[in-house]
């Protein structure tokens, strides 16, 4: 379920803040009356905790702060609140639930395309085309039901408060006729209109930037508010999707992006050459 990215953040502050008294998991376990495994089950998030067994476990830890505590008990009723995507968990792998709800609340999302138009700027055309390419990763008959997932993922560039979004795409991704010319031009207006978001920021890595920080492979940062915990780094490969939140892995990614960034296009060149390459389709 996608709403153990939630428990499992919450589950990663309850152990650190065990750890940093020096508490031995069994002994803790057995003064709150639980299971060792149930404590370990919490801990990993793989089990939702309750609002009292969080209460005993916050008193047990010393957190006697009242907003504090108000904190860690928003985000254990986040953690039990079912998000939008649940309703397609028949054709959703869980690691895709994982990320639609990470999107859902981070404050901040950049990301690094070289090849691909980010999910979150595609059409309903480029998205299908996508999906119908790689008939081993997805059984045809849950492609429209995935379709559908990618539109609502996008009502996240029109709500209330949207997360700043930063896009560092490869010139390849604009260039590759995914779905043919006529799909692809649909595609490359619909980015000429996205740059007119204030909370959008697009830019091309052309051809020319020769080697740079990008070269390993696509990623996306999800930042969070300090209440909602520390930023993840995504990295999606064929076969499955890996999740990074230690603070080396974090820096690394960062310095990465930073450097993606000087190498790109400014915004009024990139929308220039995408502009461009829409006229040549």
């Amino acid at each position: 379920m996608a709403g153990t990215v939630r428990s499992r953040r919450l589950g990663a502050e309850l152990r650190k803040l065990r750890d940093s008294l020096s508490l031995n998991a069994e002994a803790v376990a057995r003064d709150m009356g639980f299971s060792r495994p149930k404590l370990s089950r919490i801990e990993a998030g793989e089990v939702r905790v309750s609002p009292n067994d969080l209460k005993a476990l916050l008193r047990a830890y010393g957190v006697q702060d009242a907003a504090q505590q108000d904190q860690y008990l928003a985000a254990a009723r986040e953690a039990r609140t079912a998000g939008w995507w649940q309703a397609y968990q028949d054709a959703l792998p869980r690691e895709y639930a994982d990320y639609i709800a990470l999107e859902a609340a981070a404050n901040v999302i950049k990301s690094s395309q070289p090849i691909l138009v980010p999910g979150l700027l595609q059409t309903e055309a480029y998205t299908r085309a996508v999906i119908h390419a790689n008939p081993w990763i997805t059984p045809p008959a849950d492609i429209e039901s995935l379709v559908k997932i990618r539109r609502e993922r996008q009502a996240i560039l029109d709500r209330e408060g949207p997360p700043r979004l930063w896009f560092i795409i490869g010139e390849s991704a604009i260039r590759q006729l995914v779905g043919g010319p006529a799909v692809m031009r649909e595609q490359l207006d619909r980015l000429e209109q996205l740059t007119s978001l204030q909370h959008v920021m697009i830019q091309v890595l052309p051809h020319g930037a020769g080697a740079h920080a990008g070269l390993n492979g696509p990623f996306v940062i999800f930042g969070f508010s300090a209440e909602r915990g520390p930023d993840i780094v995504c990295l999606e490969n064929l076969t499955g999707t890996l999740y990074m939140d230690q603070p080396g892995e974090l820096e690394g990614y960062g310095t990465a992006f930073d450097h993606l960034r000087a190498s790109a296009l400014n915004p009024a060149d990139s929308l220039a050459l995408i502009q461009q390459v829409a006229k040549e389709l």
